[in-house]
């Protein structure tokens, strides 16, 4: 930290003697700007709408057209930020996401259809830092029974606006690819799996590095499961907390990356070949109605960022991405921020106990020793 103390302060600095001016002229800004509830609850939900720009335009007094490179009320200023918590938020992503593509696309002959199309998941396992995920085009759905239970369960949302300049090309048209947790518990992993890709897996009690393996060695991914398919597998899952020039700290996640997959793509692969690279990004955390939740979009925190190294070209960057709310649950795997139950879960969906607190104490240490598949549909 010391390396960066003497840039920060003179940064600091040199934004007083800039803004002295203006800050004279208005009180209200010099004591720190906030927003409502309902601007942060914006800010959180991200929609496709977003892509269309602030909509701020007028005159100035000299009749000189203004627009708005970034609406005001999309940043969160540090009177709204929060300090978030690495167990808290280890936590939240712990267990099994349901994936959907939701698509509004430039192009006329993009199909409409494959937004309830894809057979799309995510399973994290914390203590082990490590996560595996699944997507195909075939219109089935692997983790169709599980739930919650809850009105308002944790999600996790990435914003892809149509930009030039990206590998893969994404001009034509933009997506939101949203998770909506599904269990707190990954004991079904296997079963799952084998159920989205028919293998049959041999390893006893095998976590997501062994059902990775399986599935790779198995040569499933040289072969044509869907119209579109790929799979990624994530090592380790980093997440620290980093210093902000002022406010509360900001959190920063970043996993080494492996992808698969093949036909009908947004990702250009090459059938059996690894694209193997790194996601990262800093998230501002902040409370809305909901609870709290991450922010990781143009002046919250740092984008999030794709880049193969390997096996192939994928580097863009995420116009947004939320995740939350971030869950505290108690024992029982069911979190008050994520509103009443609405209907009592099977034996099936019934959620179990989240990692305990020793192994949350040792993902914590080792943490502190140490996109994609969502845009290839």
């Amino acid at each position: 930290m010391k390396n960066f103390s003497l840039p920060v302060k003179l940064v600091v600095c040199g934004a007083l003697v800039c803004c002295t001016f203006v800050l004279s002229q208005s009180a209200s800004y010099a004591q720190g700007r906030r927003l409502t509830k309902q601007q942060v609850d914006n800010i959180v939900t991200p929609t496709l709408q977003q892509c269309n720009g602030p909509g701020i335009a007028g005159q100035t007094a000299t009749g000189q057209v203004k627009n708005a490179r970034l609406d005001p009320n999309t940043i969160i200023p540090t009177a709204n930020a929060v300090e978030p918590s690495v167990t808290k938020i280890a936590k939240t992503m712990h267990g099994m996401w349901r994936g959907q593509v939701i698509g509004s696309p430039l192009d006329s002959k993009y199909e409409k259809s494959k937004e309830g199309n894809v057979d799309y998941f995510w399973i994290f396992d914390m203590p082990r830092s490590e996560a595996l995920i699944i997507a195909l085009r075939n219109g089935n759905n692997s983790t169709s029974g599980l739930s919650l239970g809850v009105t308002n369960p944790p999600k996790l949302s990435y914003l892809i606006c149509a930009h030039e300049g990206y590998i893969p090309t994404i001009e034509k048209g933009s997506e939101i690819h949203q998770f909506t947790k599904v269990s707190h518990s990954i004991a079904n992993a296997a079963q799952i799996l084998s159920k989205a890709t028919g293998i049959n897996f041999r390893t006893t009690q095998p976590n997501l590095s062994d059902l990775w393996q399986e599935i790779v060695a198995s040569g499933y991914f040289q072969s044509l499961p869907a119209v579109a398919f790929a799979g990624g597998f994530f090592r380790p899952i980093r997440l620290d907390l980093v210093a902000s020039a002022i406010g509360p700290a900001q959190l920063q996640m970043s996993w080494d990356s492996e992808y698969y997959g093949g036909g009908t793509t947004w990702i250009k692969f090459t059938p059996g070949v690894p694209m193997r690279g790194v996601e990262y990004s800093t998230f501002v955390a902040t409370t809305a109605t909901a609870g709290d939740y991450l922010v990781a979009s143009p002046g919250n925190g740092k984008l999030a960022k794709v880049e193969a190294l390997v096996g192939g070209d994928y580097d863009l960057a995420f116009d947004s991405v939320t995740m939350g709310p971030t869950c505290d649950g108690e024992c029982d795997g069911i979190c008050p921020e994520c509103g009443a139950v609405v209907a009592a879960p099977s034996k099936q969906t019934s959620p179990t106990r989240l990692p305990t607190r020793n192994s949350r104490a040792n993902h914590r240490t080792a943490n502190r020793k140490n996109n994609h598949v969502r845009r290839s549909q």
